[in-house]
């Protein structure tokens, strides 16, 4: 009886940790996001990319926030001329490109998992888009 009570607790702390990981991925998902947003504004103002977190203080993300994720790992910028890149490093199997849509990447790196997030200067939260055959002239 002693023996499986033990079980009961081992896995309600198993599962305990599990949840808190799984919580701390979807933070790590919408601060990628968010990064991301802020260099697409950063680049309609400026015409160039953000080269790091700095750039996008202040004015663009709040002052506190952190250049790591809860993880500890550090948030990067990468660009090119067409779009910019934000990655981050997670524990292994947290994230999917399923589970996030298309948007988020994922790369397997070992025990670890490369997420990044990619923008263009176009991108915007609607991720509106039309063909000009359906606009109509009155």
């Amino acid at each position: 009886m002693l023996m499986l009570l033990g079980v009961f607790i081992a896995a309600a702390f198993y599962s305990a940790a599990k949840i808190c990981q799984v919580t701390k991925a979807q933070r790590v998902i919408m601060e990628l996001e968010s990064i991301a947003l802020a260099s697409t504004r950063y680049y309609s103002e400026h015409g160039a990319w953000p080269a790091a977190l700095a750039d996008l203080r202040p004015g663009y993300l709040a002052q506190q926030t952190s250049d790591t994720n809860p993880f500890g790992n550090v948030y990067a910028i990468s660009s090119n001329t067409s779009s910019v890149s934000v990655s981050t490093i997670l524990p292994e199997g947290l994230v999917t490109g399923k589970s996030y849509g298309s948007e988020v990447v994922v790369v397997n790196q070992g025990n670890n998992d490369l997420v990044s997030v990619s923008k263009t200067p176009e991108s915007r939260t609607w991720k509106l888009k039309y063909e000009k055959k359906y606009i109509y002239h009155q």
